[in-house]
């Protein structure tokens, strides 16, 4: 794997204050630990450090140079300002080079499914990085997984891997990446919606017809008493006729 270097120097201050002062001057405070190596404060010119680990994912081993004097490392843990992301503190872990060491490696997926391209099912990955157990020198870049031949149901589970000169660590049954059944798209289900609705108001549209229809029909209160009146009227007449 390829090796980066890392220029450092020491911090004989520690605390809160002298680490501000250190990022003021443009350098990321930081410290070395390791089983083997009593914990040393470094600072690390911010702008170097970011130019040499451009592009680098996963753990990569480190030639640290701190005032001349050269460290192999691998870098732990990066803290981040969580408003400008810019990096405030590194820690370095020292380790030897003929002892095994824990890390995670980036895994790539490589091609486009058969389930995917042909059948519209879809990718659903579900590990990025592979823990491993390797010696410092053995360290992979990254792991490449072939996935064009990958049919809807299919997967592949970390059983199925294997890297040369490395333990894998992740627990064998956990699956890597699945290729999933097509889903129904959201414009259709919107479009079915939209569709019940308008039917819905067509049904609703000729009940509200009829009971119109309906209402225009039925005698009103006002229109029984003007015929009772009419009737009433015409007998009058009729009896008055008789009388004469």
């Amino acid at each position: 794997m390829k090796e980066i270097a890392v220029a450092a120097r020491k911090r004989t201050e520690g605390g809160k204050g002298p680490a501000r002062r250190v990022r003021q001057d443009g350098f990321i405070p930081g410290i070395i630990y390791g089983p083997e190596t009593e914990p040393v404060s470094v600072a690390v010119n911010e702008k170097e450090f970011r130019s040499s680990m451009k592009g680098v994912e996963g753990t990569s081993l480190i030639d640290l140079n701190v005032d001349g004097d050269h460290r192999k490392v691998v870098l732990r843990e990066i803290q981040r300002d969580p408003v400008t992301s810019r990096v405030i503190h590194v820690d370095f872990h020292a380790i030897s080079m003929n002892k095994p060491i824990n890390v995670a490696v980036p895994i790539h997926y490589i091609g486009t499914p058969i389930g995917v391209k042909t059948d519209g099912g879809i990718m659903q990955v579900t590990m990025r990085e592979l823990e491993v157990s390797c010696l410092p020198t053995s360290i992979p870049d990254h792991l490449d997984i072939d996935v064009e031949e990958l049919r809807i149901g299919e997967s592949i589970h970390v059983s199925d891997v294997t890297i040369p000169e490395a333990k894998i660590l992740s627990e064998s049954r956990r699956t890597m990446v699945v290729i999933a059944a097509p889903t129904v798209h959201k414009e259709e289900v919107a479009e079915e919606v939209e569709g019940e609705e308008v039917e819905g108001e067509a049904v609703e549209g000729e009940a509200e017809a009829a009971a119109d229809g309906a209402e225009a029909k039925a005698p009103s209160e006002d229109d029984d008493k003007k015929k009772d009146e009419d009737q009433k009227k015409g007998g009058d007449k009729k009896k008055g006729g008789d009388r004469k």
